[in-house]
């Protein structure tokens, strides 16, 4: 390799580096944009120093170097993007839309890789080999994508099938074939070129159980999604099926009548005109691209590894079936289960099950609110009168006050606030009868949870957590602040907060810390 490169100067264009560590100059590119290697930029042209190419081969990266970690600076801290006093960092989903494999689905409900990262770095202290991670609640697999870089095994839980789908494929896609991949996406576009240009029909057609309030695609659009449909329907490899199906969940959304202002709605409810005309197969064919330069970045990674992390996603509910690991098996948990909010995740994915194949019917949907961590309101409010299923003082006292709030709405009031309230509560309680089962003795479990308002009445969620983790053995090692002013007013004074407009009571996203005991140390309070 020395003789070889004997001629290259000492400062590399992008080119000539490409040549020097042997890739293609759209994955040196990729890996610069992403601060994953020493670079500079000088103008519009990327500059690389062959002696830092040398050390970052060999592991040996000069202090200071960018490595895939981002390096907060004061003003981030003065803004508070990173919690200076907890070490962990700001939780935002939206700084995943340009990292690898994480920018591939947006996800409403999601945290950052960074965040994941931070824990990573001041908790686990194992040989990679040896540490097993989990995410109960994974949603597009931010959690088990950060640990199975690191060399970590993983598992994780989730009862959506369309992020379920997400984490499996991040999870195996080192393994797929891409050549025959790049092969697909050429002979996609050829395919959609052929059946736009001519009056043939759409053999696929549009999901018959689904139902929405204007047309989700307007007709010019939804010809060009069957066609794709069609393709994926003849496409002979099942992963090759479920990479184009995923493709197509995470770009529908852009060339349909809806959009998400934040929950999915119209786009003329949010003054926005309809998506008259796209152009889907472009479009997916650069989802598809980018889907295709990030596994080809993953397996170079792991090309390194000495081992290779197992990992394994079930799609069910872990409150259900979480006992099925073996005990005491986990060394981290690392999730963010839904929030005391009413926000109906699966409603927020309801095309995407329905257009990919997923579910037929609205009792499909149905049966998977059921297993929702929390349910909904609207699932729980018009029953009996639902009580704990534990002792907690303040919380009774809390949920009494709610059930008397705004009598007069009935269960569109505090009875029926209440009544979702208690089974929420409930369903922390059981997670972490499950989570004491599985995580090892002395293992962590950082739990990402925001207070909530209720018919104005505030619920410091973070506290009331940590205080049902205690009751089932666990330790409350800190409560790390990391993200202020999460929502803006219109959530604040939403019905589902109602009267909360006069209070000063301000929402934030908490990190729970939390160590589950030795069996000697065990208490039920």
């Amino acid at each position: 390799m020395k003789q070889e490169n004997a001629d290259l100067p000492q400062v590399l264009n992008l080119n000539e580096a490409a040549q020097f560590i042997r890739i293609s100059e759209k994955t040196l590119g990729e890996i610069a944009r992403q601060n994953r290697i020493p670079c500079q930029k000088v103008g519009r042209e990327w500059r690389f120093l062959r002696p830092a190419l040398e050390n970052w081969l060999t592991g040996n990266e000069e202090e200071g170097v960018r490595s895939g970690k981002d390096q907060p600076t004061q003003v981030q801290r003065k803004q508070g993007n990173l919690s200076e006093e907890s070490g962990f960092r700001d939780t935002a989903f939206t700084k995943n839309r340009n990292e690898p494999l994480h920018r591939w689905v947006p996800w409403i409900a999601g945290y950052s890789a960074a965040f994941v990262d931070g824990v990573f770095d001041q908790l686990v202290s194992k040989p990679a080999e040896k540490v097993t991670i989990l995410d109960p609640f994974s949603g597009v697999g931010t959690t088990l994508v950060e640990g199975f870089k690191r060399g970590y095994n993983v598992a994780g839980f989730e009862i959506n099938p369309f992020a379920a789908l997400a984490c499996r494929i991040k999870l195996n896609c080192h393994g797929y074939d891409l050549a025959l991949f790049r092969k697909r996406a050429r002979q996609f576009l050829q395919f959609m070129a052929k059946h736009e240009s001519d009056s043939a029909m759409p053999k696929s057609s549009a999901p018959p159980g689904f139902v929405s309030r204007s047309p989700f695609f307007s007709p010019s659009v939804e010809r060009q999604v069957l066609f794709v449909l069609d393709f994926i329907q003849a496409e002979k490899e099942a992963w090759l099926q479920d990479v184009i199906r995923l493709a197509l969940g995470s770009v529908m959304v852009g060339f349909s009548n809806y959009s998400y202002e934040p929950s999915l709605g119209r786009r003329a409810s949010a003054g926005k005109s309809d998506v008259l005309e796209a152009e889907v197969a472009a479009v997916l064919a650069s989802k598809l691209e980018e889907m295709r330069l990030d596994m080809e970045l993953l397996r170079q990674q792991m090309s390194s590894f000495p081992h290779l992390p197992k990992a394994h996603v079930y799609a069910e509910s872990f409150l259900e079936k979480g006992a099925r690991l073996p005990a005491h098996s986990i060394d981290l948990l690392i999730t963010s289960p839904p929030y005391l909010n009413n926000y109906h995740y699966l409603r927020n994915s309801r095309p995407h099950l329905y257009w990919l194949n997923m579910v037929k019917r609205p009792e499909d949907l149905k049966e998977m609110e059921q297993q929702s961590f929390g349910k909904f309101w609207q699932t729980v409010r018009s029953g009996p009168i639902l009580t704990l299923a534990f002792h907690d003082t303040e919380l009774e006292r809390l949920i009494n006050r709610l059930r008397r709030e705004n009598p007069e709405r009935e269960v569109y009031g505090g009875i029926g606030w209440a009544n979702y309230a208690v089974t929420y509560f409930n369903d922390c309680d059981r997670f972490f009868r499950v989570t004491n089962r599985v995580l090892r003795r002395g293992g962590r479990a950082v739990i990402v949870i925001g207070n909530n308002i209720l018919q104005g009445i505030e619920f410091k969620t973070d506290e009331l957590l940590a205080r049902i983790a205690e009751r089932h053995g666990f330790e409350t090692i800190r409560l790390h602040r990391v993200r202020t002013k999460r929502t803006g007013s219109s959530i604040i004074n939403s019905s589902v907060r109602v009267g909360a407009g006069n209070h000063r009571a301000e929402l934030y996203e908490t990190a729970v810390e939390l160590r589950l005991q030795d069996q000697s140390g065990l208490s039920r309070k």
